[in-house]
């Protein structure tokens, strides 16, 4: 392990958006360290000497863990792992560690606070209100929930938050995911579906599914011209799921009746995109797991499986099992070096 046992942030010289555990991190014989690197080189070069590394939305390639040696693990501030080269990391010994189970009520509540916006047409409403108009009508048209269908694509933790709330608005319920069978979805409440079924059924789509090369771009021109006319789209996922080009000239259509994404690609968004011209889509800064208990949960997740990394232990959430198993693992020759 490097000499300096050097934790590094990246991404901004303030460091992540929630308490690093400093103390704790030297007890453990580590120091952190936060610099801001607008680059992959620039990112490259400060990964040189560390021993644990701490990211976010950063791109780690192959050439960054190339060049950083004394890498022992990577951690990984949420969910989704879409950032990092897992089999690269896995290849050279790199654990691999992000935090899974946190925030599933927070999305699950944007999830609904997005749907309730978008078809009751509240920031189109309040927009109305502060100039001065007050003409309820002028809004339409709008439907009751009650007794229409939410489609879910991806079944997994957040999803079925999102179905467990839907009963008290009335609604029907249907899921696609080819990894949850039938059965775990009816003990649900919610009825399995294959995704173009769902497409031409719902009334809502809510997508609920990890970034990978299977699900980029799964909802394109094919998926919007199966759609329902007149849905609502609702992503909290990963903005890339989605063909923004192919999601505009669907609510330009009239394909789509309304849209609410937290997530969108890139972020931040440019200043000119389309979609933020347009009165049927509300928008949200990709805020979906921002509270203040949400971030403490992560902070101490992060933390803890930053000094289990130090002191050579196995990270409480392992996303590449099969480095243990890899004759260059080098937190398990980490380990042996501690006995």
């Amino acid at each position: 392990m490097a000499d300096a046992r050097l934790v590094l942030w990246t991404e901004g010289d303030s460091g992540p958006r929630f308490h690093i555990d400093t103390e704790g991190i030297a007890a453990a014989g580590g120091v952190f360290r936060s610099v801001g690197c607008r680059t992959d080189a620039e990112r490259a070069a400060a990964a040189r000497d560390a021993c644990v590394l701490v990211v976010s939305v950063a791109a780690i390639t192959d050439a960054l863990l190339a060049g950083a040696p004394d890498l022992v693990g990577i951690v990984r501030t949420g969910i989704g792992l879409d950032t990092v080269d897992i089999p690269a990391a896995t290849r050279r010994g790199v654990c691999v560690a992000n935090v899974p189970d946190f925030c599933y009520d927070e999305v699950a509540d944007t999830t609904w606070a997005l749907i309730l916006a978008v078809s009751r047409k509240v920031v189109l409403a309040d927009r109305h209100v502060r100039r001065g108009e007050w003409s309820p009508s002028a809004l339409l048209p709008m439907h009751s929930l009650r007794g229409r269908t939410l489609g879910l694509v991806a079944f997994g933790n957040i999803a079925r938050r999102v179905a467990e709330r839907a009963g008290a608005f009335g609604l029907r319920v249907i899921a696609a995911d080819p990894y949850v069978d039938a059965a775990a979805m009816r003990a649900r409440g919610v009825d399995k579906v294959e995704l173009d079924e769902l497409l031409s059924r719902a009334d809502i789509v809510s997508l609920h599914p990890p970034l990978t090369a299977e699900t980029r771009g799964m909802i394109g021109a094919a998926a919007f011209a199966r759609i329902r006319p007149g849905a609502i789209l609702i992503n909290v996922s990963r903005g890339a799921v989605v063909d923004q080009g192919a999601l505009i000239e669907a609510l330009r259509s009239g394909r789509l009746s309304g849209a609410g994404l937290d997530v969108q690609t890139p972020e931040p968004p440019a200043a000119d995109n389309p979609l933020h011209r347009m009165d049927n889509v509300v928008l949200t800064p990709h805020y979906a797991s921002t509270t203040v208990e949400a971030l403490q949960d992560l902070a101490a997740k992060v933390n803890r499986q930053v000094v289990q990394f130090l002191r050579g232990e196995w990270p409480t959430y392992l996303a590449n099992p099969e480095v243990r198993a890899q004759p260059g693992a080098r937190l398990a020759a980490a380990r042996k070096g501690a006995r």
